[in-house]
C-alpha cells in the first residue's frame, strides 16, 4: 500500500530530538557501511537559475532504499512561492513495492536543522552560545531548533535581505518565550562577535564579509548545492581551519562555496579537513581548541534524506494500527 504523507503529520508527529538522533546514527551508518548513497544528477531547469537536485540512498541492514528530488526557483519569492520544494519516494528493498511517497520540504528543513546541530555539537565551542543566522525562512527557524538541542543559546541574531523575514522570525521567537533575539539591517553586524553562524540563503553569491568572524567562530554554510553558488566568501574559507562536509567527492563537485577559491587558485583540495560521518564516529577529531574556526559545508547529504524519510514512515505506520514495520 503507498502511504502519501504530508507536512501536517510531520510537524505534529516528529520532534527535532528524534531528527537530531536520527541524523547523528545515520551519519555512523554511513561511516560503517551500512548506508549507500550513489551519485546525484543536477539538473538545470530553463537555465541556472532554476535546477533540481536528485540524491538516492540504500540502506543495506533495513529494507528501504528511496530518492530525493528538491528543486530551487529563487524567482518564486516574487511570486509568493516557496523558493524550494522537495519530496522522498521511499521503496521496499526485497520487492521494489513503493511504500511511500513523502512532501519533503519541512522533512528536508528538519533534517538539514539536525545535520548543522550534529556538526555544531563535535566543531563549535562548547557552552552558551551567540547564534547569528542569515536568512529567515523554514531552514533558518530549524537551524535554530536543532542548535538549541545541542547547546544553550545567550543571544539569536537574525539578518534577511527582506527585513520583514527576520522580524516576522523576531515576534515568534519573542512571542514563544525567547529572549535575547536581535534583528541586523547588516549581514556583517549581524556575524560580529557570534559563536555560531548559519546561512541559509539561495544567494548566488557571498552574503558577509569573512573579515568580520570572530576567531574561534563556527559556520554552518547550507544554502550553496551548485557549483554557480558561492554563498560564503573566500575569505572565511580560506581563514577556516577545518572545513568538514559530508562527502569530500561531492563537495568538489557541487560545492560552490569551495570550488570559486579553488578556482581561484585561493586554496587547493587540501582544504577539506575531513567528513562528519569520520568525526561522529570518533574516527577523525573535531573542534580541539577554542581558537579554531570551522565550517560545515553542508550540500544535501541522501543518507539523511533517507535515514528521516524511514523515521517518518515508520511513526505514520505506529499510529496506523494494524500495519506492520519493516525491519
Amino acid at each position: 500500500m503507498l502511504t502519501i504523507i504530508n507536512e501536517d503529520f510531520i510537524r505534529s508527529s516528529i520532534s527535532m530530538s528524534e531528527v537530531v538522533d536520527t541524523v547523528e546514527s545515520a551519519y555512523c551508518d554511513f561511516f560503517d557501511g551500512k548506508i549507500l548513497v550513489p551519485g546525484r544528477i543536477t539538473m538545470p531547469i530553463r537555465g541556472e537559475e532554476h535546477s533540481s537536485i536528485f540524491i538516492p540512498a540504500n540502506h543495506l541492514t533495513k529494507y528501504y532504499y528511496g530518492i530525493k528530488q528538491a528543486s530551487s526557483f529563487p524567482d518564486n519569492h516574487s511570486k509568493g512561492l516557496s523558493t524550494v520544494f522537495s519530496d522522498i519516494h521511499l521503496y521496499y528493498s526485497k520487492t521494489g513495492e513503493p511504500l511511500a511517497v513523502i512532501s519533503a520540504n519541512y522533512l528536508t528543513a528538519l533534517k538539514t536543522g539536525a545535520a548543522s546541530a550534529v556538526a555544531t555539537r563535535y566543531l563549535a565551542r562548547p557552552g552558551e552560545l551567540v547564534l547569528a543566522l542569515i536568512g529567515c525562512g523554514i531552514q533558518a527557524r530549524t537551524q535554530l531548533t536543532g542548535i538549541s538541542v545541542v547547546r544553550p543559546l545567550k543571544e539569536i541574531r537574525l539578518y534577511d535581505i527582506y527585513q520583514g523575514n527576520a522580524e516576522q522570525l523576531r515576534d515568534e521567537l519573542e512571542s514563544s518565550g525567547k529572549k535575547f533575539v536581535k534583528v541586523f539591517d547588516d549581514a556583517n553586524k549581524c556575524i560580529d562577535g557570534a559563536d555560531v553562524i548559519c546561512t541559509t540563503t539561495t544567494a548566488r553569491e557571498p552574503v558577509f564579509d569573512g573579515r568580520f568572524l570572530k576567531n574561534g567562530s563556527h559556520v554552518n554554510a547550507v544554502g550553496s548545492f551548485t557549483p554557480t553558488m558561492q554563498e560564503i566568501d573566500t575569505e572565511t574559507v580560506q581563514k577556516a581551519d577545518k572545513v568538514v562536509v559530508d562527502q569530500a567527492h561531492l563537495a568538489w563537485e557541487v560545492a560552490g562555496d569551495l570550488l570559486v577559491p579553488l578556482s581561484q587558485g585561493k586554496i587547493n583540495k587540501n582544504k577539506i579537513y575531513g567528513e562528519l560521518p569520520a568525526i561522529v564516529n570518533r574516527s577523525l577529531a573535531g573542534r580541539e581548541n577554542d581558537t579554531e574556526n570551522t565550517i560545515y559545508e553542508s550540500l544535501g547529504f541522501a543518507a539523511l534524506d533517507l535515514a528521516v524519510a524511514i523515521l517518518v514512515y515508520e511513526k505514520a505506520l505506529e499510529l496506523n494500527s494494524g500495519i506492520k514495520i519493516i525491519h
